[in-house]
Order: C-alpha cells, then structure tokens, then sequence
C-alpha cells in the first residue's frame, strides 16, 4: 500500500494552542506527523510538518479543515509535496557549522556571506544570531556537496573575514560540536598577554636579544629548542627572586579568568601546555585551578638560574602529544578536545583537536587551522562552542 505524504507549513504570531489544533485536524482525519520542526522568531510562529497517510486517502479533507481553522484564527497555512524541492541529506549531506563574530555583522556582510556560499553551491539549511550585543554572532549550518573540497570553502571565508574584519570558525556538524570536554592552551600571549621569556629578558637587560629571537621563533623562522636554549642562556645568573616577583604580577589576557571558571563548570578539564616555563606555569595551575599543567624546567643552584633547560623540551611536536595523551587519560575523543595557541609551535596542537582555535596568531598559524580570533578577549571562545549571548549571561552569574 503506497503513502501519501503532505507538508504542511503553518505561520502566524505565536500563541498557545496552534501546533495542538494542526495535529488535532491531522489525527480527524487518519494522518499522522513523521517530522516536525518549529520555531519562533520576533513573535511570530514558523511551524512545518511532514505528514504520513498510508490509507492512500486524499489531502483534501485534511486542507479545507485546516484552511478553515487558519481563516479563523488568523493563521496562513500553506501546502506543498515533498520531495519537490532540496532534499535535506542528500546532495548537499556534508554538513558543518560556520560561526562568524565580530564588532559588528551589518547587512553588507552578511550579503557577502551568503553570495560567497551561494557560488560555491553551498545551500544554508539552518541561521541562528547567537549574541547581539558588545559582539555580534551568527551561526550558519551549511549543507556542501561531498566532491566539495574543503580547503575551496576555507578559502574563500578566509578572504571573506579579511574583507569585513570578522573571526570564524568552521567545524564539522557532529554531536561532539557541542560536547568539548578539554581546553588545551599556550601560556604566552594566549593566556598570558605577555611573552615570560621577554620580561626574564628585561630583568637581565638581555631585552632587545631576547625579544629578537622570540619573534623568529614565534614566526617559524627558528628551530624552537634551539631559540629556547639559545635564550635561556642569556638568563644565565638571574636570581630566582626576582622570578618570584614577576610571576605575581604577569598580566593574564582579558577573558582568561572567566573562561576557566565557565568551562569549569560546565564539566570541562583545563590545560595549559607551554613552551614556557614551569616555576610560572605552576603558578598558574594552583592560582586558577587548572587541572593540568605542562612547560619547560630552567636549571637552578644556589638561587639562580644556571642558563640551561633541564629534562624535556615541550617544543610543537611535544604539545600535540600531550593533547593526546590528556585526551586518553580522561577518556575523551580528540573531536571533544579544544587547543588555543598563537605561534608556530602551536600549530600541530591546534591541527590534533577536535577544534583548534588561533588566538591573535601568527599568519603562518592561521594559514593552518579553521577557527581563529584576533580579539584580545578569551571568552569569545565560547561562542565557537555554541554559547549563546543569553547563555553566557547566565554563566557568568553563576560562576562570579
């Protein structure tokens, strides 16, 4: 016996009772709701459904009771058959989520937007604003053809977020996209808003070398372990009093505090894995709480810093094994693990998770991940985990 099948689209300004009607007028006359979506915006009621009679009986009946009570209650309702237009799942199945943030989205930007997806012959299936305030943030899910490489998208919103000045982040529309369980972060200029090893610098007027050789690694010009020890040696004497007074006073990037206390409480495991060194990172984990902490170890003897790195160095490769070993240890996929880093020794870290986030980074760092942010605010990440405005607010009231 064949099925008939009718979608049925109901609007209106939203009000108790609608969808109750709708399906009461349905079930009267032998049909039954094999899919149902709803939502309502500004007021007003975006109702569809898909409906099912295998009794091979005629819409008729169903649409001129439907149309009475629509003409009664000021609601339009509008039919169509399925499968006459684009099928959700089919041509366009590979689906990802692009969260676009910035000062402002005006209506140019967002004609941008759309035209760049539509000449790519992406078709967006679902957009939610997610904040609307100090940031605006749009959230598209995107339904792309399987031949589609993605480095062609990449591409292309990659030009797009330079023309307008926006972040985005593209992710693959799974259950983990809303189900991070880790945060793996640099220490320097990403948690820290400041290079440790530079101010180490300034308090043993090796200033200017110090920073010259940070900023060749940072850009990958430099073998890391090589500049590592290279400036360590330059620190060679400096008295560990004066580290203890510098690691009280290191300036953490704005939105660090509150980004820790959140994901703490939303379940998350915190992690920083650092090129830097472990008598501040120490310091760190125990001041926030943070649940792991991983960095370099400076040689001391008689209260002074001998100029040498002892045991193992936490250069690119050794922070991506890291991540993975953090992610096992908890018993977590690395799709549920976030890295946040900005320099050239972060770029294998970012690639290994789930959602590797460039954070005011290097060109040579962005050029290699699919998330990035070039504010100075660390919460922001939670937008690219789904937060809304509305969510964060609540958030922050619990965990201040």
């Amino acid at each position: 016996m064949s099925n008939n099948r009718l979608h049925i689209h109901a609007s209106g300004y939203d009000r108790p009772g609608i969808l109750s009607k709708v399906v009461e007028n349905a079930i009267q006359f032998d049909w039954k709701v094999v899919d149902i979506k709803m939502f309502v915006f500004n007021d007003m009621l975006n109702l569809s459904l898909l409906m099912e009679n295998s009794n091979s009986g005629t819409s008729e009946e169903l649409k001129r009771s439907l149309d009475e009570y629509g003409n009664n209650s000021d609601i339009k309702i509008n039919y169509s058959d399925p499968g006459k237009g684009l099928i959700e799942g089919s041509e366009y199945g590979h689906r990802q989520v692009v969260t676009v943030l910035g000062k402002e989205i005006d209506s140019t930007a967002l004609m941008e937007f759309t035209q760049t997806v539509a000449e790519l012959d992406i078709n967006i299936l679902r957009i939610e604003q997610l904040d609307s305030g100090d940031y605006h943030v749009l959230e598209f899910v995107i339904g792309m053809r399987d031949d589609l490489p993605s480095s062609d998208l990449m591409s292309r919103l990659v030009q797009f977020k330079e023309n307008r000045g926006v972040d985005i982040a593209i992710q693959e529309d799974t259950m983990f996209r809303r189900n991070k369980r880790l945060i793996v972060m640099d220490a320097d200029m990403t948690f820290l808003q400041c290079e440790v090893i530079d101010e180490m610098g300034k308090l043993a007027g090796v200033e200017d070398k110090m920073k010259a050789i940070t900023q060749k690694a940072m850009a990958g010009k430099m073998d890391f372990e090589e500049a590592l020890r290279t400036r360590v040696s330059l620190l060679k004497g400096l008295p560990i009093s004066e580290l203890e007074k510098l690691r009280e006073n290191i300036p953490l990037t704005p939105g660090a505090k509150i980004l820790v206390k959140i994901l703490k409480h939303l379940g998350y495991k915190v992690a920083i894995v650092s090129g830097g060194f472990q008598f501040f990172i120490d310091h760190l984990k125990d001041r926030y709480s943070l649940d792991y902490g991983f960095s370099n170890e400076l040689g001391i003897e008689d209260g002074k810093l001998t100029g040498e790195v002892k045991g193992e160095i936490i250069d690119a490769k050794t922070k991506e094994k890291k991540l993975a070993l953090l992610a096992e240890k908890e018993g977590f996929s690395l799709k549920q693990v976030v890295a946040v880093g900005d320099g050239a020794n972060d770029i294998y870290m970012l690639a290994k998770a789930g959602l590797g986030i460039a954070f005011n980074a290097k060109p040579i760092v962005q050029q290699h991940v699919s998330a990035s942010i070039n504010i100075s605010n660390l919460e922001l990440i939670l937008y690219f985990l789904g937060i809304s405005g509305k969510e964060l607010q609540e958030l922050r009231g619990i965990v201040s």
